[in-house]
Formats: structure tokens, C-alpha cells, sequence
């Protein structure tokens, strides 16, 4: 599970890895956590457009309860056979961009605060992580644009700390989860099967990330530590 993740918000990175010229103005966020806005893209006429989605997709029979529920992992290899993101899938299809995500460790039995460490890619380019969205329409009338992103099992080096990750696409299969045709379980299926291999580095950080309102740009500097 991806509870947290961090974006630099470089637009002119953003431009060159993507092909996107007019990219919202988006603040740099060192420790993003869920309801919080993430930047996503999706299709449009003439290529990718950029917005902001809240991470999290509360389903339709929660909307509007007291504790309302949250989504935001799913798992790839089931996603087809969730009621609640069969129609997302199909046709709401889109990219969760991230600098890198965090995982924690428990350092012993005996340490109630938790390590977190801080994975990002070896080239140092943007994720870009499958995801799906809805446009939830609140008891108010206000329609807002919520996204979920997909795991699947963790590589090697996530796999030290976790068994599960952001499902992370190379650049083909970015054109293949966008493409404005219906998305089925078939080709989710294959798309699976062939998930690309992008290197990660990983390294320990400041535990202040451990807290959601802590949102400094220490959050993804390395601190002196040994790495799982």
C-alpha cells in the first residue's frame, strides 16, 4: 500500500518528460497523504492535459456519511472485478505523477517511532503511476475530480521494505493505459504481464515525514542511516 508520496513540481521537467506546455500551477509537496490534491494527466484532443485531483475516490454509497470511505490503492491483478472501479477503468483512465513515495520500517520491537524511506527513480525522473478517476458529486451538486492509483507487487528493492508499490509505467505502457478505446481485463491482464523494470534507489529520511502536516522539503533529503 502507497500511503504517502512527494512531488517537485519542476514544470519545465514536467514539459520535457511529457510533452505537456500548459501544466497547472501546482506547489511543490514534500509529503503528500490522502484527500490531499495530486497532479495527474489524462487524454484529451491533441495530447495530455495536466490537473489536479484529490487522492482518494470515495465510493458512491459512501458519499455523504459521517466517516465516508477512501480509496486509494488498488490492487492491478483484481481492480477488473471491483463493482466500484469497473466503469473508472473502462473509461477514466489516468497518470498519478509523483518525484518517488514512501515505505516504512520498524527499527526494533521496541521503537514506537517508525523509519520512513524514501524510493525515487535512478534517472531521476517523474513517476508516472496507473491510476484511475471519478468525478464525485457531492451532496452539495459540487462535482470533484478524485483519483486512486494502482499497486502491484513490489520489486527487489521495494521488496525490502514492503510487498506491494505504485505500479509504475514505462513510457509505451503510459500510451497503452491512456488510450481512449475501452480498457479491459484482458488488456489490463497484459500490460501486467509485461511490466516494464525501472530501477529505484531507496534511502532513509527524516522521521518528521511520519506526520501528514509536515510538508518541508527535508522530507526527501537522505539522513545518515543504513538502508534495508
Amino acid at each position: 500500500m502507497c500511503g504517502r508520496f512527494a512531488l517537485e513540481t519542476d514544470l519545465e521537467a514536467i514539459y520535457e518528460q511529457f510533452g505537456i506546455k500548459d501544466t497547472i500551477t501546482l506547489p511543490a509537496s514534500y509529503n503528500i497523504a490522502p484527500t490531499e490534491q495530486a497532479l495527474c494527466l489524462k487524454k484529451a484532443e491533441g495530447g495530455l492535459i495536466a490537473l489536479t485531483m484529490k487522492w482518494g475516490i470515495t465510493p458512491w454509497y459512501s458519499r455523504g456519511k459521517a466517516k465516508p470511505k477512501l480509496l486509494i490503492n488498488a490492487r492491478a491483478e483484481s481492480i477488473a472485478s471491483k463493482p466500484t472501479f469497473r466503469q473508472s477503468l473502462k473509461y477514466r483512465r489516468c497518470l498519478l505523477i509523483m518525484s518517488g513515495f514512501f515505505e516504512w520500517q520498524d527499527q526494533s520491537k521496541n521503537l514506537k517511532i517508525k523509519q520512513p524511506y524514501y524510493f525515487k527513480r535512478e534517472d531521476n525522473k517523474l513517476m508516472a503511476v496507473a491510476a484511475v478517476y471519478d468525478n464525485e458529486r457531492m451532496t452539495d451538486g459540487k462535482v470533484i475530480p478524485s483519483c486512486c492509483l494502482l499497486t502491484t507487487e513490489a520489486n527487489e528493492t521495494v521488496g525490502k521494505l514492503h510487498d506491494r508499490m505504485p505500479w509504475l509505467l514505462t513510457e509505451n505502457q503510459q500510451k497503452q493505459w491512456l488510450l481512449e478505446q475501452v480498457f479491459d481485463e484482458h488488456s489490463l491482464k497484459k500490460m501486467i504481464k509485461e511490466r516494464g523494470n525501472i530501477p529505484l534507489s531507496l534511502y532513509p529520511v527524516t522521521p518528521n515525514v511520519n506526520s501528514a502536516l509536515y510538508k518541508e522539503s527535508d522530507c526527501i533529503s537522505s539522513i545518515d542511516g543504513t538502508t534495508p
